[in-house]
């Protein structure tokens, strides 16, 4: 059997970190060894033999002598070396003076082919934490190893507290961001020494829209104030990641009374940034390890301001927007929408466009639809009502550019109820404008619309909509004030229109479209039984 010297172990002066941040990149306490051995074979059997990742190490380089492992530590110093002690030139103990002379800090096994007392007595001036024998025994050294990972682990936390490299911001932002390593003993060892200890951990997230929160110096300075009203007496922790300032509590204030209190006294630390701040509470946790989650939760909530109303401290039990509206059907086909509003802006009917996008929106987040398919759905809206607008109520409603700066302005509404309320007014605006006086009635609205969009798809069922009629007792009230049925009259104006143009020399197929029809064959139907004679000999007989 090998005999194993256990050397005492000593705390060497620390390396500077990488980072404020940097800690255990090594993944779930993984040490990097490095093997120091002239013969192959030897090299080559403690590579495989040992189980480095069970014992939790990995092996990250090899040399074949003391000169080529001088030359590998110039680049990169691994957390343990294990080195023969006896090589050609350069020997272990010769290889160990010299990093010690250089100041590594690096933890040392020597490997010996037989037992020496004064080769022993110089490797413990050198800090040496094992003495083996050769051929090496497994068990002995797993023995060694775990003793020695111990040891370097207790080490890392003590040389980072002696440092004061560890701070409650520094903990937090590990936590957050994967680097930390430690385990749970060594994870409640640093919350205690930090005053972490809590029973319970929650994330609020502050988010800026609009503003780089890592160039602004307005985020830096709110921070300080945060700093002085929550973190001064150890109740919280702030800090920023990402995106976000982070806003650790123990828990919320309970009670929407208590919660609304809290974010109007951080709203008002943001005076420089004021309408601009969005804040989320995570859920809860119970364990300092398991803060991601609340992070996470939080984040969520952020992602999805969209569909919360402003001024309010999200929370996972937040009340959505239109999510509580009962709506009753699908989402009817956007064209069809399109045309409701185009037509109730059209005809001065200003009552109706409200609950029309009330209810889209409605049944875009009962239907599971997400930020961005919304926006595009109500932009689409706004620009088809807004290309059949003529120039003259564009002017009349106060708006010399156009629909241009209206459509720009969509994209800038931060929540679903801003983005309604923004089309929504616009269009009733429009709407108040169209020339129309109350005497009007809607048959003679009805008409007018007919004779200007004519070509579109116009159905009585979509126009009784607008007006709040059936439209049985709709289409009743249209023959009583025309004396036709409201499809004939349709018909009636599109061949109309379709005898000007054919007149004009327009091929059949081009004025069956120009005028509504979709089907050739159908307009050459219709033509005939309203003319008398077809499309095409209307058009030779005007010619003669």
């Amino acid at each position: 059997m090998a005999k194993v010297r256990d050397f005492p172990w000593k705390v060497k002066r620390a390396r500077e970190p990488e980072s404020h941040f940097a800690y255990l990149r090594r993944g779930d306490r993984m040490f990097s060894v490095m093997i120091v051995d002239d013969e192959p074979k030897q090299r080559l059997g403690l590579q495989t033999l040992i189980p480095w990742k069970e014992l939790g190490y990995e092996v990250t380089d090899t040399a074949a002598s003391g000169k080529e492992a001088l030359r590998s530590l110039e680049l990169k110093v691994p957390d343990l070396i294990v080195v023969d002690i006896r090589m050609p030139g350069m020997d272990g103990l010769q290889l160990l003076q010299e990093i010690r002379q250089r100041g590594w800090d690096v933890h040392a096994v020597i490997l010996s082919g037989y037992a020496d007392f004064e080769y022993a007595r110089r490797a413990l001036q050198y800090g040496v934490e094992g003495y083996l024998l050769k051929p090496v025994n497994k068990e002995e050294m797993a023995s060694l190893l775990k003793k020695l990972h111990a040891r370097l682990a207790a080490a890392q936390l003590d040389k980072q507290v002696q440092l004061k490299t560890y701070t409650r911001e520094w903990l937090v932002y590990s936590l957050l961001s994967g680097t930390l390593a430690a385990e749970d003993g060594d994870l409640g060892i640093l919350s205690g020494s930090l005053n972490l200890d809590w029973p319970k951990y929650q994330v609020v997230l502050l988010g800026f829209p609009g503003i780089r929160s890592e160039e602004d110096d307005r985020i830096g300075r709110f921070r300080e104030r945060l700093n002085k009203a929550y973190a001064s007496d150890g109740r919280s922790v702030v800090l920023t990641y990402a995106a976000y300032i982070v806003l650790l509590l123990g828990s919320l204030p309970a009670g929407d009374f208590e919660r609304a209190r809290f974010y109007r006294e951080t709203h008002l630390l943001a005076e420089e940034l004021r309408g601009e701040m969005t804040a989320a509470a995570g859920e809860p946790v119970y364990a300092l390890r398991d803060l991601p989650e609340s992070f996470q939760s939080a984040r969520a909530l952020l992602d999805r301001s969209f569909f919360y109303d402003r001024g309010r401290l999200l929370t996972p039990e937040a009340p959505i927007s239109y999510a509580s509206v009962d709506t009753g059907g699908d989402l009817p086909d956007r064209e069809e929408l399109a045309f409701r509003l185009s037509f109730s802006v059209d005809v001065g009917q200003a009552e109706a466009i409200q609950s029309l996008l009330d209810e889209t929106a409605a049944r875009m987040v009962g239907g599971g639809a997400g930020e961005a398919e919304i926006r595009e759905h109500f932009f689409y809206l706004a620009n088809e009502v807004a290309r059949k607008v003529p120039p003259r109520l564009w002017a009349e409603a106060g708006e010399a550019g156009g629909p241009t700066p209206f459509l720009s302005g969509i994209g800038g509404q931060r929540t679903i109820r801003e983005l309604v309320g923004y089309v929504a007014g616009m269009l009733e605006k429009l709407a108040h404008c169209a020339d129309y006086t109350s005497r009007d009635n809607e048959i003679r609205r009805m008409l007018d619309y007919i004779d200007r969009h004519y070509n579109e798809n116009l159905k009585l069922e979509t126009l009784s909509e607008v007006f709040n009629y059936s439209s049985s007792y709709l289409g009743q009230l249209f023959k009583s004030e025309t004396g036709e049925y409201f499809n004939s009259y349709l018909d009636r104006v599109r061949i109309e229109k379709a005898k000007q143009l054919l007149a004009q020399g327009m091929k059949v197929y081009e004025v069956a479209e120009k005028v509504g029809y979709a089907n050739v064959n159908y307009f050459h139907h219709k033509f005939k039984k309203l003319v008398g004679q077809s499309p095409s000999s209307y058009q030779k007989n005007r010619h003669f």
